[in-house]
């Protein structure tokens, strides 16, 4: 493998970590805990670069494999083309149009982009830019916890996103699963900000733009954030019983951004249109071969006991996987998960489950917007698993999220021990969601 060049990626991790806590400092909302998120943010960001120089610079590479390796060499190529072609930095968005014609190739032409703008075209900083996009998906995910629930579970939300094995490596590794990510977050944050009725410009806008932005990463997630956003905001708020005018306001926004860059959908739409259950079970059977971590099946998709019984398992494997029996004739690399594999066990039965139970009962207008994504990308997956390495890959995608509603079962957990370790008429706050009047029964007694 070429160099990696470490020394120009810490140049480049320099300067988008002072990016980053520039942006962050410029904020509008969030303000009064803005010290916790630049130390997020740098922890993150920090120990996501250590992990990419242990996996580039000193060996780790040959344990967890390069299969995406193409997507920085791709860009190297796309980079040195342009170069050829003498297409200078006015220049460049047009060649960047390119990439919403073509097929999952928007990892390459930012990357290409990237190393076009800044002249360093190594894996260091590409991995760099990367570690950037995971740490700042780390700051959103706290901000959701925050705007949701209570500092108490942001805090451990923002942390376990911030420390969780799998969330490090992947976005320490030059793939397009952190943009991807990042993209996800923002617009989730924007659509709960919407959802709560703190609606702006810049949130639907914002919205809007991550969602075209999605497009050439991943179509079909752009096409579920968009229908997740759209369907949670059109939901009306049964406590309220009719549609808010935020959440009309934010549907308005989103549907014209929509139709300002139609010519950009109408490219996607034959690729949508041909993403169906035939396309599904291909790619199923594609991934289950020729990989030591494959499992096939013989469900047929086309069908509807087929469907669910495969998705059913899918669904196993990507909330659990890899279990014990495959640990044990698995991978070396499958064997390092084990670790993070046992805590993870631990939260979903101790925290995960009765988080989404809680926040049902308590807040159920409010966590729409994740619900619903969590559900429908995770139903997708499902439907696709084939190899217990992509759905661990993809179940990093969802952590963010899973582990807001961790903490705030968790919550419920400490504040019960709590009040059974108090002498009665101690007064113990609830705390719960941070809107539709918690704020006030958080004053009451909880006796």
């Amino acid at each position: 493998m070429p160099d990696p060049d470490l020394l120009s990626g810490l140049i480049v991790l320099l300067l988008l970590a002072a990016l980053g806590m520039h942006l962050l400092c410029i904020t509008w909302h969030h303000r009064e805990t803005l010290q916790r998120q630049v130390q997020l943010f740098v922890v993150a960001i920090v120990v996501r670069f250590a992990m990419s120089v242990a996996i580039y610079s000193l060996g780790l590479i040959n344990v967890v494999k390069d299969e995406d390796g193409s997507g920085w060499i791709v860009g190297v190529a796309y980079h040195e083309d342009w170069m050829r072609r003498g297409i200078g930095t006015l220049g460049l968005p047009g060649v960047l149009l390119e990439a919403f014609s073509k097929h999952h190739l928007g990892y390459y032409y930012l990357l290409g982009a990237f190393f076009h703008v800044t002249e360093l075209s190594t894996r260091h900083a590409a991995a760099a830019l990367n570690c950037f996009f995971g740490a700042l998906t780390i700051v959103f995910a706290y901000r959701i916890a925050r705007t949701l629930f209570s500092e108490w579970v942001a805090i451990r939300t923002g942390w376990w996103s911030c420390l969780f094995p799998s969330l490090i490596i992947w976005s320490a590794q030059t793939i397009k699963e952190p943009v991807v990510m990042l993209l996800e977050t923002i617009a989730l944050y924007c659509c709960v900000q919407v959802r709560l009725a703190r609606v702006t410009v810049r949130h639907f806008l914002l919205v809007s733009v991550c969602i075209v932005l999605l497009l050439p990463f991943r179509f079909y997630a752009a096409y579920i954030t968009g229908v997740a956003v759209v369907l949670s905001l059109a939901l009306p708020n049964v406590k309220r019983r009719k549609l808010s005018l935020g959440s009309s306001l934010a549907l308005a926004g989103i549907l014209g951004g929509t139709i300002a860059v139609s010519g950009l959908l109408a490219k996607q739409e034959a690729r949508f249109g041909s993403f169906g259950t035939k396309t599904v079970q291909t790619f199923r059977e594609s991934v289950s071969k020729g990989t030591g971590s494959g499992v096939e099946s013989h469900y047929n998709l086309g069908t509807g006991s087929g469907f669910i019984s495969g998705t059913a398992i899918g669904a196993a494997h990507l909330l659990l996987a890899p279990f014990p029996w495959q640990l044990v004739r698995g991978s070396e690399r499958m064997m390092l998960t084990t670790p993070e594999l046992l805590a993870w066990w631990y939260m979903i039965w101790i925290a995960l489950i009765p988080g989404i139970r809680r926040a049902i009962r308590e807040c159920f207008n409010d966590v729409v917007p994740l619900l619903f994504f969590i559900c429908t990308l995770g139903l997708l997956y499902s439907a696709m698993f084939g190899n217990v390495g992509l759905a661990y890959r993809q179940r990093a995608q969802l952590i963010p999220w899973l582990a807001s509603f961790a903490a705030f079962g968790l919550e419920e957990r400490m504040l019960k021990r709590k009040r059974e370790s108090m002498q009665p008429g101690v007064l113990v706050p609830i705390i719960g969601c941070r809107s539709l009047g918690t704020q006030s029964r958080a004053a009451k007694s909880a006796f």
